[in-house]
């Protein structure tokens, strides 16, 4: 069976494991109350049950996490613990809410459960390694953390596993040495087009255990690989995230696990108590005022979304410096549109902007504000006509799937075409 090396997938998660190192900053803070205590008791318990573990067994063993449980309340997960398969490479847990407050990695499930298994979307966020290391030595204050916020992408159950598994397309490649990372270096760098993060994520339960937690096999892997064909891996490409909502089960109880200065509990601090999340990607919807907008579901149709007031997030950083141009979407990568030789045989979409000057008002972060948006159908096309207010042309927004209706198009095909350079959002 073919070997892949394994250095990318070690390397990938190497720097991650590197942020606990942030609890450095953290504060002075109260003694832990009962149902925080409670919480990293059981999170101590289980990171020495699987310290030893066998951690592929211990994985194929969870139980399935139901969608419900995923999208619960804010729907976000934070990484509470680690492990390489390999040991030698890391493994480490977070012992207090100021030590999970100081990592800014965050995975938000959304969208809506008919059914236990549903895919839902994943939107992430990461710090930025140069900002992160600056506040960890005390040389900028919590405001300057630069944070990425990734485009959504879907999570879909694997009835193999019994898993919910995504694939993470924003690893940038790492500076002096190889291998890649879910952190950029600097705000500036750009991910890397031929490698993807996978992650297959399964509730962790025990008779001790009343906190939800997640565990989660990860690994880097080649972007054009077939799912399935991953072949015999090499000890250590595989490593293991503990992640948690902070929501115990059997009570309404849920820990905060917000940014510092966020929690209502914390004392006041000497720092500005805010974060600094720069919109790389497509934003997460700001916490005030837009708290209505939602993915839609992945199972429901892309030509209903019209049913109700609906919006589309241009990437701002595969769009910067192509919104102006006509660009071609395929099996989610964007390449320029060449009217001559239009992609054959599959899926694909178009963007056509109508004014070079106008076209990057559909890319701000409140893009509603700016743009009205008309959907039509044709046969096996949806196209997105995109205006402003007073009725200036911006662009076209065409996708085309061979061979099918538009209205069976469901919102998980579309999104399998366009990936995280454009996402949707809609008004319940």
């Amino acid at each position: 069976m073919r070997k892949y090396n394994a250095t990318a997938a070690r390397l990938t998660l190497l720097l991650i494991v590197a942020l606990p190192l942030l609890a450095q900053r953290e504060r002075q803070v109260a003694p832990p109350n009962l149902s925080e205590k409670n919480f990293f008791d059981q999170l101590r318990n289980l990171f020495g049950r699987f310290r030893e573990a066998d951690l592929r067994r211990a994985f194929s063993t969870a139980r399935p996490i139901r969608c419900s449980e995923l999208i619960s309340d804010t729907g976000e997960w934070r990484p509470v613990a680690f492990f390489n398969e390999d040991r030698k490479l890391g493994d480490w847990y977070h012992r207090s809410l100021e030590e999970v407050k100081a990592d800014f990695s965050v995975f938000t499930f959304k969208g809506v459960c008919k059914a236990d298994q549903d895919s839902v979307q994943v939107v992430s966020k990461f710090g930025v390694l140069d900002s992160l290391e600056r506040y960890g030595a005390g040389r900028i204050g919590l405001k300057d953390v630069n944070v990425n916020v990734n485009a959504a992408v879907t999570a879909s159950y694997n009835p193999r596993t019994q898993g919910y598994r995504f694939e993470l397309p924003y690893l940038y490649a790492n500076r002096g040495r190889p291998g890649y990372s879910l952190l950029a270096p600097t705000q500036g760098d750009r991910y890397a087009t031929t490698v993807t993060n996978h992650w297959e994520c399964k509730s962790v339960t025990g008779n001790d255990v009343t906190f939800q937690f997640l565990i989660c096999e990860t690994a880097a892997l080649p972007r054009n690989l077939p799912r399935g064909s991953e072949g015999e891996q090499s000890f250590g490409t595989y490593a293991y995230f503990i992640l948690s909502d902070g929501k115990e089960a059997t009570t309404s109880m849920k820990l905060s696990f917000g940014t510092p200065g966020n929690d209502d509990n914390a004392p006041a601090a000497p720092e500005p108590d805010a974060v600094a999340v720069t919109a790389k990607d497509d934003p997460a919807p700001a916490q005030q005022g837009v708290e209505a907008w939602q993915i839609p579901g992945a199972a429901s149709k892309l030509a209903e979304v019209d049913k109700t007031e609906f919006r589309i997030r241009f990437s701002q950083q595969t769009w910067a410096s192509k919104i102006g141009t006509a660009q071609v979407l395929v099996d989610q990568k964007m390449a320029t549109f060449d009217a001559a030789k239009p992609p054959a045989g599959g899926d694909y979409c178009v963007w056509r902007p109508a004014s070079v000057t106008l076209a990057p008002r559909v890319m701000g972060n409140e893009p509603d504000a700016n743009v009205s948006y008309a959907l039509t159908t044709a046969d096996a096309s949806i196209t997105f006509d995109m205006k402003t207010h007073n009725g200036s042309k911006l662009g076209a927004l065409q996708c085309f799937f061979p061979g099918a209706e538009a209205a069976t198009i469901s919102v998980d095909r579309w999104v399998s075409v366009v990936g995280g350079h454009l996402a949707i959002e809609v008004l319940p």
